[in-house]
């Protein structure tokens, strides 16, 4: 009798030991991994690999899905499951659904719910290559629904956007190899996977800011993540090669957010790496991202830094006008306010100059031009133009008067929002 209890122990610890839980403890629902509230459903799921942590590649025998002990998913437990490897980590549409054609049936019949889980057994368990992303697709197909509140029954968490594609409808059951035009949704299923055993350590987070070889990062950025199942805490490293941490060494946190209390140097290379911590244990080879700051504020931001055009055509590239400071305000001179941006000037001769600011290809800089003659102290309205969008060039051609001197700011058309200037090329040409 006592080995036989020993024994049932025993498998008991290897089975629960023999499966990856993320995030089982969430109380938020969502349309995953099916919609109780509509009559059919299709849902695809992506779990990276980085999430899943599993310590090899293996068998997945099973999987668990959970919900309130009160819901009810009678009227919902008609599926059909598929699983699949995938080199998504997001769908880029409501119709980038992964192709039928790469998804493996695992599972036809009814489901059933035991003690707010339903747990789904194989009859032929899937091999995980522990190369890929793992994705998990749900069809359900009974024709009824069922009410909870009004809402979903199955609990969810939030996660990589878009790293779930649903449909849900009650028109018909749903064709995986033509399933109609689905909604993204930032969030998946509470689940245990089973028959993969976890890694030693815990997984690496997902860095959401910022991403990898990210430019013109603020000096105080705030550095997040997502959380990792399972983890009470994370420590952050950050230098100025990679691996480094002569900036944080090992700074511990219990949140999923981060702002060195030090502002970062200007137009420097930087490496982040974020790991979790579980029971005192951290996770292990996680990567560096690599990110570079914001030059520093340009010389010409301010009027009095105007720099000076004195030979013709004139021209000069701005890409350090992201650091641009605002200065006293808004430039209200002319009618049509405008960004205090970056500055030039010039010495009219009594003949038409033309003035035109360029944006590089793939620019959402929406650049406003504005020409004045007197002084910085007292700028006298001569031109105002903004008359292209986002990337668009500016053209303004204006008459001089001999020995006065004019002022060029090129900065943000928006009037009442402070917002960063892009790289421009200003070209002045005298007729």
């Amino acid at each position: 009798m006592k080995k036989s209890l020993l024994l049932f122990l025993l498998l008991s610890v290897l089975m629960f030991k023999s499966q990856i839980n993320l995030n089982i403890g969430s109380t938020s629902v969502g349309t995953a991994p099916v919609s109780s509230f509509f009559s059919y459903s299709y849902v695809q799921q992506i779990y990276p690999k980085q999430e899943l942590n599993t310590n090899a590649a293996g068998n997945i025998t099973g999987l668990s899905f959970y919900l309130n002990p009160s819901s009810t998913i009678t009227d919902s437990s008609d599926w059909t499951i598929y699983l699949g490897h995938t080199a998504k980590t997001a769908f880029t549409s409501g119709a980038d659904w992964i192709p039928s054609s790469q998804l493996t049936q695992v599972f036809s019949g009814i489901v059933t719910k035991n003690n707010g889980k339903v747990q789904v057994i194989f009859t032929t368990p899937f091999a995980y290559n522990n190369t890929d992303n793992l994705v998990i697709a749900t069809k359900e197909n009974s024709p009824s629904i069922d009410i909870n509140n009004f809402d979903e029954a199955f609990y969810v968490y939030p996660h990589m956007p878009y790293s779930t594609l649903y449909y849900k409808g009650d028109r018909a059951v749903v064709d995986p190899a033509s399933p109609p035009g689905g909604i993204r949704a930032d969030y998946k299923s509470a689940i245990s996977v089973l028959g993969l055993t976890p890694g030693a350590t815990p997984a690496c987070p997902f860095v959401n800011y910022p991403v990898n070889n990210a430019q013109l990062i603020p000096l105080a950025p705030n550095f997040s993540w997502l959380p990792v199942s399972g983890a009470d805490s994370y420590k952050i490293s950050l230098g100025t090669s990679p691996g480094g941490t002569d900036v944080i060494n090992q700074q511990s946190v219990t949140v999923t957010n981060f702002t060195p209390s030090v502002a970062l140097n200007p137009s420097t290379n930087y490496y982040l790496k974020v790991t979790s911590v579980s029971s005192n244990v951290a996770s292990s080879g996680c990567a560096d991202i690599v990110f570079k700051t914001i030059p520093p504020v340009p010389v010409n931001d301010a009027c009095s830094g105007a720099l000076l055009a004195s030979a013709f055509p004139y021209t000069y590239t701005q890409d350090d006008a992201v650091s641009a400071t605002n200065n006293g305000g808004f430039i209200t001179v002319c009618a049509d306010a405008m960004n205090d941006g970056t500055w030039f000037k010039f010495v009219g001769d009594g003949g038409q100059f033309t003035i035109k600011i360029t944006m590089p290809s793939g620019s959402t800089f929406d650049a406003q031009l504005d020409v004045y003659s007197g002084t910085c102290a007292n700028l006298v309205c001569v031109d105002n133009v903004d008359n292209a969008g986002a990337g668009g060039a500016e053209t303004s051609t204006i008459t001089t008067a001999a020995g006065t001197e004019y002022f060029i700011n090129v900065g943000s058309y928006e009037e009442t929002v402070d917002v960063p200037e892009g790289t421009f090329t200003i070209a002045i040409t005298k007729l």
